[in-house]
């Protein structure tokens, strides 16, 4: 196998399980003048493992796995993300023309009647075979880039393709759109489309939603995905044929959280604007990046507090998609009346379409970031700059 031919992860299991907990930058240093040592190699798999315990917990159980390159783990998806993606492979036969780490492979073959990893680089590859080996799949690993295996007509016996991307340039720069990307989506679209597969393909939360559509105006589905507070991932849905194009925001954390919109219709509704009343919202963050404001005000009965002041507000307490805050007070931003109301208390303080830095309000206050106090910074829809003082209201 390819792999062992640089590396053997059973000789140097003991040697990284050993180091895993080290800074990798004094590691290198350390070992850079050690001859016959495969330093880089290594390196990756601490590096790996490191990632891993937080990342891939499952993957992190397994002290034998390998990690072909330190890439690939910024790339790859989380577990949580890849058991979401997961449910949409339920029963079908799945194609993975950008196979990477495997992470996205793996968690499908645990519903899919069958997985195809398919990946251009080598070492990737036999790396991908000897971890299914470990995890005990049986995933067919196929190695070639995706232009060529679509041209081969490789795609004529799935019932779902899946494609994540490279979102790095040649040079190493980050990048986020569709015609940018490796392997070009839209160059590739004739191909994906022509044996009427459903294709998921996953973009960079950076790119507009909009933007996106415009580009790929088959898609009849969106999935907006945040984890840990951060949107992470769009999944666009697409097939043949024009569609209404439907958006879900999910947070990984709480599947309860979820708001589900028609895009097109989102432009129809009235946006609802209240001064605060008795309970502030903030939106978690997919919900925050799809921005349908209107939708969310008509589906949880809330008010936004300004056209460009992305928070809610009742006067009673919702189960609302996000964190639930109790206004205890409207306060004008004027440093003694703020400072007074807190009382010596700490606090976390949050700006939104506030006219002062935020780095300048802070040094300003000198207020200590502390919990459950919460200062918004904030224009009402008045145009006043206020600063709602507020205590989190846990589920």
């Amino acid at each position: 196998m390819e792999t062992e031919k640089s590396f053997n992860p059973q000789e140097w299991k003991d040697w990284v399980l050993q180091h895993e907990q080290e800074d990798l930058a004094q590691l290198a240093l350390r070992l850079s003048t050690k001859k016959d040592f495969p330093l880089t190699d290594l390196l990756n798999q601490v590096k790996g493992r490191q990632i891993a315990k937080h990342k891939l917990p499952e993957w992190y159980k397994f002290p034998d796995l390998y990690f072909p390159d330190g890439l690939i783990l910024e790339q790859c998806s989380s577990e949580a993300s890849a058991r979401f993606k997961a449910k949409f492979t339920i029963d079908k036969k799945v194609l993975d023309l950008t196979g990477g780490l495997g992470v996205d492979s793996l968690a499908f073959s645990t519903v899919a009647k069958n997985v195809t990893y398919c990946e251009p680089d080598q070492h990737r590859c036999a790396a991908a075979k000897y971890n299914f080996h470990i995890f005990q799949k049986e995933i067919e690993v196929c190695c070639g880039d995706a232009a060529t295996l679509l041209n081969e007509g490789i795609a004529d016996k799935f019932d779902l393709i899946y494609l994540d991307p490279s979102r790095r340039s040649d040079s190493g720069k980050k990048i986020f759109r569709i015609e940018d990307l490796q392997p070009n989506v839209i160059a590739l679209k004739k191909y994906l489309l022509e044996y009427g597969a459903t294709v998921i393909v996953k973009l960079a939360p950076m790119l507009d939603i909009s933007e996106g559509l415009r580009q790929l105006p088959e898609t009849f589905r969106v999935d907006v995905i945040s984890w840990k507070s951060e949107c992470k991932e769009l999944l666009f849905h697409f097939r043949k044929g024009k569609h209404d194009p439907q958006i879900f925001c999910h947070d990984l954390e709480d599947a309860s959280a979820t708001m589900h919109y028609d895009f097109y219709n989102e432009f129809k509704l009235q946006l609802s604007v209240s001064t605060p009343l008795n309970y502030i919202y903030e939106p978690h963050a997919a919900i925050r990046k799809a921005g349908a404001w209107k939708s969310l005000c008509q589906q949880f009965n809330v008010s936004i507090l300004h056209a460009n002041t992305h928070l809610f507000t009742s006067q009673e307490k919702l189960n609302f998609p996000g964190r639930t805050f109790k206004l205890i007070k409207i306060l004008p931003y004027k440093k003694d009346i703020i400072l007074d109301e807190l009382a010596g208390r700490n606090a976390q303080m949050i700006f939104y379409n506030f006219p002062e830095e935020a780095k300048k309000v802070k040094q300003k206050l000198k207020i200590l970031s502390g919990e459950p106090m919460y200062l918004f910074f904030v224009t009402l829809q008045d145009g006043r700059a206020a600063v709602l003082f507020c205590e989190r209201c846990i589920r």
